[in-house]
Order: structure tokens, then C-alpha cells, then sequence
């Protein structure tokens, strides 16, 4: 399959290394046993008994030289006085000068002083004058590649005890020029793009220091083919590299002992046995401290793993090391002190599309006739990458109409193999944790600003605070900057397939219903049990429905409920129907929504004391409840549009109410005075209650809160402004207020609002000119008023 890479890396050559030696100083010996080992570890290595027969010896011979990625050059006593390993010599060097990136070239000097090859004196200084037949020119040329080979790094056999560690030595430094050389194969599909180009951005910061990068997000959203794809780009140009796959599982598996070693052990090219990280020889350590190197931790999800891995602090790094790791929790990366963290967004459309259509077509466009099911796939995925892979390689070579299948498959039932790697953040959450996730995945998604879910949630018992915050850590839910929850649709769908596995073929013992078709079987046949917690109904999905008066009798522990519209205009219409009234509603209910309530009253026997908010907007109502109810959580209340309300609720005691909105409650006249005493009243929306003649109350509460009261058009009665008691100079004053151009407006105490708005007024454009000419001298608008 074609691959879409970051880079391309330089052809590889046929063969690794070219030794270039004097056969009867060292071929029994020393060379013979050099190519033994290069052999041995597997490097391909040209000699010159493998000239094959019936060929030109020197032309073959060209051919090998420039055929090599690295030389070997054996100076021994008798090496220049062969003409065939000058010359040899002299094209080498000129390969090396053609292309001094790709070629590499390594003096070996054996029982020769390497002062004898660079000045040419002792054995070399007598070979070559032997050789003054063959040309100035010649000689020259002899000379100083001579010279140029000498001065390169290289070896010394004289300060070796032994020769099989000079052997040792020399295969180490090929091994690590070759790694070099010969960037690492990505043996997947990749399609560069912004993280990629951020990332490679902040690794070639040249400092010495060791810098620390974290590539976090979802299951499948690419940060491991990320990651890769950089490893394979730069791990060459570090002294020593290793990339680790699935350290978490892998450390689960075989211990954390297991995984340290194999770090090392790649790092430094020798086996190592440690047994615990936390007691390391003092060799290692240095050895490990003076190598710049290039780590790559894969999947790491315990902090404690990724301190033991490259230490606390990171000092056992040598200068210039970068290190990046892999996670789904961000926790780790910030616990663990990593210097820059990057957050892998979703793919666009366009890599999308490429992907999608590389896995499932070989190329980087659909075929023809499959471009429109091709986009409802990448749709469908939401820009993972994972899903553009496992679904691409899934549909491959099947018909259209299999396609079509296998998509109307997906609606209900999501693919296992994409399930299996986005389950794994689900299942390290505890008990409360789960439950927060599934109510986002089931209820909440989309629907609420965080703070608003936090406080339900807080109230279910959940420490939603903590939970959410490790949620966004674990890149299982997002605040948008509207302050907005969310979560990928890939993650919300399988929380659902969560909520389903609870009772595959009975919807009513699930904890959450949010399916229409299962919510409308539940309620009209009464199907739900004690098991249900939740219950989301998109009524725009119906158009009618008949529930009886017992549809929630057998559900005490719901604990969320909403009956609400999206799209359609809901103003004076019902889709929901009792017929026979309604004669229970869970006491466990925390949030209860239900757009167009079609009844006048509540059941009698509901005690709201749970509720944080009650969202009752279109309704029938008449009056909430008789009496004053006990309301300790209740934050919210909207009744908007509800135009058969005559009555205000008493909320005398709901102590953490901040939020009341009555507006266009067309019948009501007046407000219950126990609103103005509030202690945490922030706003109050009256707006359009065409009946309110009064908002008075002889006291009020030092909350700043804002009173919307534009378009009541009959009220005459304002709240008073008492004083503090305790100190005079404090007055209740609103914080904002707006209302139509009334002459009522006269009557306004002094400092009645910071802030005032006139609306439109019925009255023509002349009345509104006079009554605003009466109203603008009264006290409330003095300190308006001022130049």
C-alpha cells in the first residue's frame, strides 16, 4: 500500500560496509575475523574475494565502491605498497567528496602508528618511493587521500588489550553510523499536517538543556503514527534512540524492570540487567548522561511509570536529549513535569478524505460514484484517524450496497475493533467517575455549560469537580470556549454502547434512555424499573405521543429527566399527551425539563427538594405548587412562555436560587415578594408579563442581580429600596435594568439601577418624546443624567 510520508529517505545502498585492506598483512587474521563479526550482525559487507569471475576486476570493484555506504580502511604495515588499495583509497575518498552526507569512512590502524599513514613516514614513506614510476600526478593524488583518511575519526589497535575488543568497538560505531544513515521505515500510513509541523517545530530548538514534549488526546486520534512519524524523521541525527510501543500494557505484562532494561538496552546496544530503576551502577549512569538521545515513551498512563522511565527531572539524560511521550492522560504530562504539552486535534476534511480513501480505495480520492458514501464515512468518524483506518480497510472491495449496510449497521451498533481502543480510558475510571461520563454521553453532551452540569452532577453525589476535571484529562469530554461540555461523537457513542450491553433486548432496565423509539416504548407501556436514572427525550424525533398517569410510577431513581425541542417552533404545541393526568413524578429528579408541559398543574405529591433546575418553558401551568415547597438545591427556575400562569411560586426557601425567568407569562400579576429576598439572586426576567401590575415588596437582599421588565405594559409598582440597617450608606441596588418607556417609570427611588435600558414603547413617536421629557428628571435618572 502506498505511504504517505513525512520525508523520503535516501536510497539504500547494496552494500553496508567496504572493507579496503592488505590481503597478505590481514586477511587470515584480523580482517577475516572483522567480517566474521559484521557478518554476524547482519550488515552486508563487501570483500574482495566475492569479485564474481569473468568480470573486469577494477570495473567491479568501482561498481562495490560506489554501491557502499561506509568503509572500513585496514591500515596495516604493507598497505601502501599495494597500488590496488591506493587506488581503491583514492575512490573512495572520492565518493566520500561527492557525497559527504551518505558516505562514511572509518581508518582502521592495525600494529601501524597513525602518524606513519598521515605524514607518510616509516613503511608508507618507502612503499611510495618505490612507486615513482607511476607519476607525480598519481603519487599526489596517493598521498593525499593518505592523508585526508589518517585524519578522520577512527581506531587504534595499540591501546586494545585485545583484538576482540577492537572488533567490538568497530562494530558498535558501524552499527551506530548506519543507524544514522538509514532513517527508520514508517510502516504505516501518514499524512503530515499541523501537529506534525508544531511538533517538529519545537524539537529543533538547539538547546542543550533536555527538553520534554507530551502528545496527548483521545484513543485513535493518532498520537502513537504521530509520534512515529518524528522518530522516524530525527532519531537518526541522536547518538542513541528508542522508540517504546504500549509501555503501560507492557510494563502490566512482563514489570517495570523489563520495560527499563529494554529502554537501556537499546540506548546503549548492550543487554542489560537491572533490577529495579531505582538502583542504577554508577557507569551506566554516566554512560546514559553523556549521550544525546531520543526517547519515545508510547502510551504511558501512570505518573509513577513515567518518573521511573527517564527520572524525575529527567537528569539522567545526556545535554541535547528530547524526549516524547505518548498519553491519553494528561495528568501524567503535567505531573511528570514534561515542558511542552500537545493537544492532537481531530483531522480535517481534507486529510480525512485522503486517509478514508488510501485504506479503502489505494489512493487519495474515492472511487468514482462511491465520493458521496465516502463522506458520510469521514463524517461519521469525526476526523479520527483510527476510525478513517479500521472503517477504510473494512469497506474495502465491498459493493455499494454492502456499504449502505454496513453504515446503517454503525447507527446502532458501533465497530468492536474502534470500541476496544476507546474503551481502554473508560475503564480506568472509578465508580463515580463512570457515571459522570455516561450522563455526559447520554444526557448532558452538548446540552449545558460545564459549571451548570458540575453543580447537577455535584448534587447526585458524583464530586463532579474532580471528575470532570480527570474526564478532560483523559481527553473523554471538552469545555468549548462558550463554556460548553462535549465530547467526540466516537466517545458518546460508546458510552451509549455502554448503557445498552446494561440489558441488550429491554431498553426499561437500562440507567439511561436518550433513543426516541425506546423512550416512547418505555412510557406508553409503562416498561421502565427501578434500573433507569435518566431519561432524554428529543421530541423533534416524535410527533405524538400517549403517556399514561403511571408512565413514571415505577422509576423512583431518575434522577434526570427532559422532554425538550431542538428545531421546532414549540409555542402553543403538544406532542405529549396525559390524558389521564400524570400521578407521580420521581422525588430523585435533580434536573427536570419538559418543553410544553401539557398539563396545569404538578402531581401533588412531588417534592422537588433535589431539583437544582426546573425547566418548565411553554407549559400549561397554572401554579407550580401550593404552598411554599422546601428547595435547598434549586439554582434555576424557567416558566418563559407559560401563558396560562396566574400564579407566582413561593421560594422563600430556596436559599441558592440565582436565576428566574417569567418572561411572557402573559397572565400572571404579580411576583411573589419572597423573590426580592433572595440572598443569591442574579437576574429576574419579567419581560412581556402584559398582565404584571406589581413587582413590590417592602424588603429586599443585598444581591446584585439585573431586572429585565421591558413590555409590561400595566405595571405601576416598583420595588422599594430600603436601606441597610446596619449601615445606611449601603443600599439594594439592581445592577441592571430594562423596560419599556412607561410614565410608571416617575416613581423610581433614587439609585435604582447602575445601569438602565429603555425598550420600545407602544406609545408614537411624539407621547414617547413627552414621557421620556416626565420621566428623566425623576431621582432614578439624576446620576444618569450628568454631564
Amino acid at each position: 500500500m502506498a505511504m504517505a510520508s513525512s520525508s523520503s529517505s535516501p536510497p539504500l545502498k547494496k552494500h553496508d560496509v567496504f572493507i579496503s585492506f592488505r590481503g597478505e598483512d590481514t586477511r587470515t587474521n584480523f580482517t577475516s575475523f572483522l567480517h566474521a563479526a559484521l557478518c554476524k550482525n547482519h550488515i552486508e559487507t563487501y570483500i574482495d574475494y566475492r569479485i564474481e569471475k569473468g568480470e573486469e576486476v577494477w570495473e567491479e570493484l568501482e561498481r562495490a565502491i560506489k554501491a557502499s555506504a561506509l568503509f572500513l580502511v585496514v591500515f596495516s604495515e604493507n598497505y601502501a605498497s599495494s597500488t590496488w588499495c591506493l587506488n581503491e583509497l583514492v575512490e573512495i575518498m572520492k565518493c566520500k567528496k561527492n557525497d559527504e552526507d551518505n558516505v562514511v569512512v572509518i581508518p582502521v590502524f592495525y600494529r601501524i602508528e597513525p602518524s606513519h599513514v598521515r605524514k607518510q613516514t616509516g613503511s608508507y614513506h618507502t612503499a611510495l618511493a618505490k612507486q615513482k614510476k607511476q607519476g607525480k600526478d598519481k603519487i599526489q593524488r596517493w598521498k593525499n587521500a593518505l592523508f585526508e583518511v589518517a585524519n578522520l575519526s577512527g581506531f587504534d589497535s595499540s591501546t586494545y588489550r585485545t583484538e576482540s575488543d577492537l572488533i567490538g568497538d568497530i562494530i558498535k560505531a558501524v552499527l551506530q553510523k548506519l543507524n544514522q544513515k538509514y532513517t527508520n521505515e514508517l510502516r504505516c500510513l501518514f499524512i503530515p499536517d499541523e501537529d506534525y509541523s508544531s511538533i517538529e517545530s519545537f524539537l529543533k530548538d538547539d538547546s542543550r538543556e533536555v527538553r520534554t514534549i507530551g502528545i496527548w488526546g483521545m484513543g485513535g486520534i493518532g498520537k502513537t503514527t504521530l509520534a512515529a512519524a518524528i522518530f522516524q524523521k530525527v532519531s537518526s541525527r541522536y547518538e542513541g534512540s528508542c522508540f517504546l510501543e504500549n509501555v503501560t500494557e507492557e510494563s502490566k505484562r512482563h514489570g517495570l524492570s523489563y520495560t527499563y532494561n529494554r529502554l537501556l538496552s537499546k540506548l546503549l546496544g548492550e543487554d542489560l540487567h537491572i533490577e529495579t530503576p531505582k538502583v542504577i551502577s554508577s557507569m551506566v549512569m554516566k554512560r546514559l548522561k553523556r549521550m544525546k538521545a531520543f526517547i519515545v515513551l508510547d502510551d504511558v498512563r501512570i505518573l509513577e511509570l513515567l518518573n521511573n522511565l527517564i527520572g524525575a527531572g529527567h537528569d539522567c539524560l545526556g545535554a541535547g536529549s528530547r524526549v516524547i511521550v505518548t498519553t491519553r492522560d494528561k495528568y501524567v504530562l503535567t505531573g511528570g513535569g514534561i515542558d511542552e504539552i500537545h493537544e492532537v486535534e481531530k483531522m480535517n476534511s481534507q486529510n480525512s478524505i485522503r486517509l478514508f480513501s488510501l485504506n479503502a480505495f489505494n489512493k487519495i480520492l474515492p472511487n468514482e460514484g462511491y465520493e458521496e458514501i465516502s463522506n458520510n464515512v469521514v463524517s461519521y468518524t469525526e476526523g479520527n484517524p483510527l476510525a478513517l483506518k479500521v472503517l477504510g480497510s473494512f469497506l474495502r472491495t465491498k459493493s455499494k450496497k454492502e456499504w449502505n449496510s454496513a453504515l446503517n449497521k454503525l447507527k446502532k451498533i458501533p465497530n468492536a475493533e474502534i470500541q476496544k481502543v476507546l474503551r481502554l480510558s473508560y475503564d480506568e475510571l472509578d465508580d463515580t467517575e463512570k457515571d459522570i461520563f455516561l450522563d455526559i454521553a447520554c444526557f448532558f453532551k452538548g446540552c449545558g455549560r460545564s459549571s451548570r452540569v458540575t453543580k447537577i452532577l455535584n448534587v447526585c453525589d458524583f464530586f463532579a469537580d474532580i471528575g470532570i476535571r480527570n474526564l478532560l484529562n483523559k481527553a473523554l469530554v471538552t469545555i468549548t470556549s462558550t463554556n460548553d461540555i462535549q465530547m467526540h461523537d466516537l466517545l458518546q457513542e460508546m458510552g451509549r454502547q455502554i448503557v445498552r450491553e446494561e440489558s441488550i433486548k429491554n431498553p426499561g432496565q437500562r440507567s439511561r434512555l436518550w433513543n426516541a423509539s425506546e423512550i416512547c416504548d418505555v412510557l406508553t407501556n409503562n416498561n421502565g424499573t427501578s434500573a433507569v436514572e435518566s431519561i432524554c427525550l428529543d421530541m423533534d424525533q416524535i410527533t405524538r405521543i400517549n403517556l399514561s398517569s403511571k408512565a413514571f410510577t415505577k422509576m423512583p431513581n431518575l434522577r434526570l429527566l427532559a422532554f425538550k425541542y431542538h428545531n421546532r417552533d414549540v409555542k402553543g404545541i403538544n406532542y405529549v399527551h396525559l390524558p389521564e393526568g400524570l400521578d407521580f413524578l420521581p422525588n430523585n429528579l435533580r434536573s427536570f425539563e419538559w418543553s410544553a408541559y401539557p398539563l396545569n398543574y404538578l402531581p401533588s405529591n412531588f417534592s422537588p427538594w433535589n431539583l437544582v433546575e426546573l425547566h418548565l418553558p411553554y407549559s400549561n401551568l397554572e401554579k407550580l405548587w401550593n404552598g411554599t415547597q422546601n428547595l435547598p438545591s434549586l439554582e434555576r427556575i424557567d416558566l418563559r412562555w407559560s401563558a396560562h400562569l396566574i400564579e407566582c411560586p413561593k421560594f422563600s426557601n430556596a436559599p441558592n436560587l440565582y436565576g428566574i425567568d417569567l418572561g411572557n407569562c402573559e397572565s400572571i400579576s404579580h411576583v411573589d415578594p419572597s423573590i426580592f429576598n433572595l440572598p443569591k439572586l442574579e437576574w429576574l426576567d419579567v419581560s412581556g408579563c402584559k398582565s404584571l401590575e406589581s413587582l413590590y415588596s417592602s424588603t429586599r437582599s443585598q444581591s446584585q442581580a439585573s431586572l429585565l421588565a421591558d413590555r409590561c405594559y400595566n405595571l405601576q409598582e416598583f420595588i422599594s429600596m430600603p436601606q441597610n440597617n446596619n449601615d445606611p450608606s449601603i443600599t439594594t441596588t439592581w445592577i441592571y435594568f430594562s423596560s419599556h418607556i412607561s410614565e410608571s417609570l416617575v416613581d423610581l427611588p433614587e439609585n435604582f439601577a447602575y445601569n438602565i435600558e429603555f425598550s420600545g414603547s407602544t406609545m408614537n413617536e411624539q407621547d414617547t418624546f413627552t414621557t421620556l421629557h416626565k420621566v428623566l428628571p425623576s431621582p432614578c435618572f439624576r446620576c444618569h443624567c450628568k454631564d
